[in-house]
């Protein structure tokens, strides 16, 4: 909601349009949605169930990783810290 990152969806091993006729129907909050038919790109990320949340910096590095549902708890005391760190990081780096 804050914008503060983009939010990506990984639809894993569905078709993209059962995914995205389900997500316009109980709501999308992604920015982009990405499909793996397969599931190899699952397997190198280490997921092996749903959900699964990463916070991935912009080189690419996962920064945190949390399985299970996001909660309003999870998001204050877990992903916030971790979030607000990696800005920092950023903002160092561009000085």
């Amino acid at each position: 909601e804050t914008r503060r990152v983009r939010v990506v969806g990984f639809n894993w091993k569905d078709e993209h349009a059962d995914a995205m006729r389900w997500l316009e129907q109980f709501g999308n909050p992604y920015w982009l949605v990405l499909t793996d038919y397969v599931g190899d790109v699952a397997i190198d990320w280490g997921i092996y169930g749903a959900p699964e949340t990463f916070l991935v910096d912009d080189n690419g590095v996962v920064r945190w990783k949390h399985v299970g549902p996001m909660t309003d708890a999870t998001i204050e005391q877990d992903l916030l810290p971790v979030l607000a760190e990696v800005e920092q990081d950023g903002r160092e780096r561009a000085l």
